[in-house]
């Protein structure tokens, strides 16, 4: 338990180091002093224990102080990079598609070498030596103060982050094994749309003509098919029956059968379903199923809350530690998209556009500024050509990144640093924390080759890398490496992502996106963000919830806030599309950070109007991990905002009618 450590106790090491050592380092004493002391427990020490470690382990000098942050730099950077080496070897079988997946590898991706740091480094006291003497400096201070910081001094801070909770391993534990559960779940989850059937298909034939191997990962596939229905005169039906099934996992209706197998046609309108051998089934559904995943993770982040008392939810610790930018201003952000004019204006360029009242599934239509859409199946020839498995991409990356302005030497130098694995899920981009490891490329790759939707996922992804590798190796202080949080290392994402059908070398592909379409994808993902905000702050108010009371409140959420933001401009209410996307089951709150991606990505593309991408993109990664605002502000000339994109968009929409 903690020790109530007494005032007069950080007093008296105060004036014991300011008599010994000098007057000079009172005040840094004082602030050491006051961070180590609220940490420290009853099993660290008596008060005496606690004053005589202060006096020895704390750095008087700039001298020491420099020594001590030098160590700590070579000893965190080989500790978190052998750590995330350990842990992505150990979800090897989970993640990558070399094989059957085995009954160990559930057991091995549960296990985190993270989870004894805090044990370990607050028992053997080094998390102690760092409070002591590169004290946390709160959000607001950051904000204030970081401006006129030096590169050295936000490393510094940095460093000060590295221990703000002392979370037990026990319960670092148990959250490692409910993220994993939740991942396992979601890479698996697929369908095939062969087997969907609606009312104007013949008695057990397909409503759509899709492939019979066709299979579809939730949400990320099914989403993407309905995207690239939009070029076919005939896609309608396809996209109505493929988007009913994912509100049919919404609201947990699917048969449990049903999900990656062939042995039932299900009509998801109706719910019939039935046997391969025609006659009728009636299958279990899988009900709570997608909900117990999302649950067991809020209760294994309230086990992690009990231990941080300077920020007491998840929802805290996400915008106050990880994003760096207030839950307030992020809701803001989102409104001012959703509920400018622009966005009625838009629906009403789509709806005539189509030619006919928009259905809820339109939020994904990606065709603003492309003139005619693409041919998809003749993108996936092009595609399954040029890249039959993951090393084919792999050895066309330097290629890649010469078309977006990197120069040969720097492309192969990147190239080296990144590596491509076949993926079991949609895929995914994992960085390396030591600038002796690679960073990973996942990407699905089906024995027939790579099909478009898997390169545009897989350009995405490199996007990460590249940011990833820059923001490593580029860097001038290892505790300044990535960027200011997940929303950038996206927005990178999709500067590559935008641009995939130049990079196939296309004629007539646009060489950068189009800011109305950037506009319509960054409303749809901020309805999405929207809901999961809501989703956890309604689990915080309802903490002993059942897994069908969230299931229940999750579909009351989606539908609420489509009927806020989108149902004026669609003209249809209760949609559940908001609540398709599996990162609200699989990771904790990530999905804020798509929209914030877009949004930061706007200004990014701003202010490398007109250049290469290659040079301008190594100079912002080099920056680090900067408070966010300080950041755009040196890589682009701007704060953080909705206007910039809004404006740009209304511009291009004037201009198209």
């Amino acid at each position: 338990m903690s020790m109530a450590m007494s005032d007069a106790v950080i007093e008296r090491i105060a004036d014991r180091m300011a008599a010994e050592r000098g007057e000079d380092c009172r005040e840094r004493a004082l602030e050491g002093a006051r961070c180590a002391a609220p940490l420290w427990r009853d099993e660290d020490g008596t008060p005496t224990d606690f004053e005589a470690f202060c006096l020895r382990y704390f750095c008087a000098t700039e001298a020491e102080r420099d020594a001590l942050f030098l160590r700590l730099e070579t000893v965190f950077e080989e500790l978190y990079g052998s750590a995330l080496a350990l842990s992505r070897t150990f979800s090897w079988g989970v993640h990558v598609d070399r094989g059957p997946v085995l009954p160990v590898d559930a057991i091995l991706s549960e296990w985190s070498p993270y989870a004894h740091f805090s044990d370990d480094f607050y028992g053997n006291k080094l998390a102690f030596v760092v409070h002591l003497n590169f004290p946390y400096k709160g959000l607001d201070r950051k904000l204030r103060e970081g401006p006129s910081w030096t590169r050295r001094q936000w490393a510094e801070a940095r460093l000060g982050d590295q221990f703000l909770d002392r979370v037990p391993s026990d319960a670092s534990q148990r959250l490692a094994a409910a993220w994993a559960e939740a991942e396992t779940y979601i890479a698996g989850y697929y369908l095939y749309p062969a087997m969907l059937r609606d009312a104007s298909g013949a008695a057990g034939s397909p409503a759509y003509g899709f492939p019979e191997d066709k299979r579809l990962l939730m949400h990320w596939n099914m989403r993407d098919e309905i995207k690239a229905l939009y070029a076919d005169p005939a896609g309608l039906p396809g996209q109505r029956l493929l988007y009913k099934a994912m509100e049919r996992v919404v609201d947990g209706t699917i048969p449990r059968a049903f999900v990656d197998s062939r042995e039932l046609a299900w009509d998801p309108f109706t719910g019939e379903a039935r046997r391969a051998d025609g006659n009728a089934a009636n299958p279990e559904r899988e009900g709570d199923g997608r909900y117990e995943r999302l649950l067991a993770i809020f209760k294994a982040e309230r086990g992690v809350d009990q231990w941080c008392p300077e920020t007491p939810t998840l929802i805290a610790r996400k915008f106050g530690v990880e994003r760096e930018i207030p839950e307030r201003q992020v809701e803001r952000l989102f409104h001012d998209a959703l509920s400018a004019p622009l966005f009625g204006k838009a629906a009403d360029a789509l709806r005539r556009r189509l030619g006919r009242p928009l259905e809820a599934f339109d939020v994904w239509y990606k065709g603003f500024g492309d003139g005619d859409l693409p041919d998809e199946a003749a993108l996936d020839a092009i595609t399954r050509a040029r890249y039959p498995d993951a090393g084919a991409f792999k050895a066309d990356i330097p290629r890649i990144l010469v078309a977006l302005g990197f120069d040969a030497d720097m492309a192969r130098w990147l190239s080296e640093r990144i590596e491509v694995d076949q993926s079991r899920g949609s895929g995914h981009a994992m960085p390396a924390a030591k600038r002796s490891d690679s960073a990973r490329l996942r990407t699905r790759v089906p024995a027939t080759g790579m099909d478009y939707k898997g390169y545009n996922i897989a350009c995405h992804e490199l996007g990460h890398n590249v940011e990833q590798v820059l923001s490593l190796h580029g860097i001038d202080e290892y505790f300044l490496a990535g960027v200011p949080n997940n929303a950038f290392t996206e927005a990178f994402a999709f500067v590559f992502q935008a641009r995939d059908r130049m990079l196939l070398g296309l004629e007539g592909a646009p060489s950068s996106p189009s800011a109305l379409a950037d506009y319509w994808s960054a409303c749809e993902i901020a309805g999405v963000g929207l809901v999961d905000m809501e989703v956890w702050r309604w689990m915080y108010a309802h903490p002993d919830c059942t897994a069908r009371d969230l299931r229940e409140a999750t579909i009351e959420i989606a539908k609420s806030v489509w009927n806020r933001y989108f149902a004026p401009a669609f003209g249809l209410r209760d949609a559940l599309v908001l609540g398709s996307y599996s990162h609200m089951v699989e990771l904790s709150m990530y999905l804020p950070d798509y929209p914030l991606g877009h949004l930061v990505a706007f200004q990014i593309e701003a202010a490398m109007a007109g250049k290469p991408i290659g040079p301008e993109m190594s100079r912002m990664c080099r920056l680090g991990r900067l408070a966010p605002n300080q950041w755009l502000r040196e890589a682009t000339g701007s704060e953080l905002s909705a206007a910039p994109l809004i404006e740009a968009a209304e511009r291009e929409l004037g201009s198209s009618s």
